[in-house]
This record gives structure tokens, sequence and C-alpha cells, in this order.
């Protein structure tokens, strides 16, 4: 253990300097012992346990692509598995192991889903369920984590504004489509802009000044 003599304080620690007046310690001879945990051996394991899990799940792709390509080459459903590897994989480094804050990963992980479940959609045959249901549900999604968050974090819920102006721009994207008739489920295309448009104008009024001041900052007006 070592001691400062100008804290006159013992340090369990086994460091050098002073954690108070960064004075350097003298020693006693005892062997003092980590109190704090070694953030580089730990971000080394989860590393490790990332570039694994990559690894299997290349090897299981390949063997898959060799056995669908053995069995049966009329339906790729090799390529659905590789999907689904692929946004776990996503999954394990953004949202487990990555550091960005709750709504980037929620919009993140919500829109790479809409495009893996149309890419296993086209693979499937394309009967556009991932347009009519999934890309308006996501959407919705998106809305939902948003008005959570908003609860949880009501200190700083106008933070969320420009999210919510982003969700209505996204929403629109549903609507045109179902006036081009590629879209043929009507309900949930203009169901998703509702609730995006009604949740922005919820925190507009109920947010009063403090949401004007927000906006008005941020286009600086």
């Amino acid at each position: 253990m070592n001691k400062c003599k100008k804290c006159n304080i013992v340090i369990l620690d086994d460091t050098d300097r002073c954690p108070l007046c960064k004075h350097v310690l003298e020693s006693d001879g005892i062997p003092g012992e980590s109190r704090y945990p070694d953030a580089i051996a730990t971000a080394r394991k989860f590393r490790f346990v990332e570039n694994l899990v990559l690894f299997i799940s290349i090897v299981a792709e390949c063997l898959l692509i060799a056995i669908n390509f053995q069995v049966d080459r009329e339906v790729a459903w090799s390529l659905v598995i590789g999907i689904i590897l692929l946004y776990g994989n996503v999954v394990l480094r953004m949202a487990i192991l990555g550091k960005s804050g709750y709504l980037a990963k929620t919009v993140c992980l919500v829109l790479l889903a809409i495009v893996m479940l149309l890419g296993i959609d086209y693979l499937t045959g394309y009967r556009r369920w991932s347009l009519d249901y999934v890309f308006p549900g996501g959407i919705i999604a998106i809305d939902l984590a948003l008005f959570i968050l908003i609860l949880i974090n009501r200190r700083n819920w106008q933070s969320y504004m420009m999210s919510e102006l982003l969700t209505i721009l996204l929403s629109i994207v549903p609507v045109v489509l179902l006036q081009m008739r590629i879209i043929h489920f009507p309900y949930l295309a203009w169901g998703s802009l509702g609730v995006s448009v009604f949740l922005f104008l919820g925190t507009l009024i109920l947010g009063d000044q403090r949401a004007r001041t927000e906006l008005k900052r941020r286009f600086h007006i």
C-alpha cells in the first residue's frame, strides 16, 4: 500500500500518485490491490466476442449456401438466413456493445430491420407485405420509441423535436407509395403519417414556449 504524507491518507489502490493532491506516494512495501475495473481488458473481451460471433456467422452462412446449392436451388433460403445473421451481428455491435444513444440505436435498428425484411420479402417471392405492413409499422414503432423516451427524459423532452420532424418526413414515403399504387394497404400508410404528425403537434402545443424556442434555435430563426 502507498501513503501520501501531504494528505496523510493511505491509498489502497496500486497507484503511484495521490488522487487528491497528485503528490508522489511513498510505498510501505505491502502490495496494493486494484480497486478499479480494467476497462481495456473488458473492451478486448467484448471485441473478441464480436469477432467470434462474426466468424461463426460467416462459416455457418458458407455451409448453408453450399447445402442450399446442393439440395434446393429454386428457393434461396440460405440468403434469408444470411440476412438474419447479418442483422444479428449488427444488433450485437450497435445495440449491445455500441456507445450511441438510445434514440440513435432504436432508429438505426428499426430502419435496418425494415431493409432486412424488404430483402426477405424480395427473396421469397415479393408479395409486398414488407411495404404494406413492415415499412409503415416500423415508422409507428419509431414514434412509440420517441414517445417513451420523452416520458423518461422529461427534463430534456424538447431535444426530440427534430427527430419527430424527421419521422414525419419518413412517414410521407408510404403515403407517396400508396398514391403510386406500390402499397395497397392504406390504413397503416396513413396511420404512420397521422401518428407522426400528432406526436409532433402534441409536443409543440403542450411544450408551449420551450418547444417554440427549441425550433427557433434549431432552424436559426
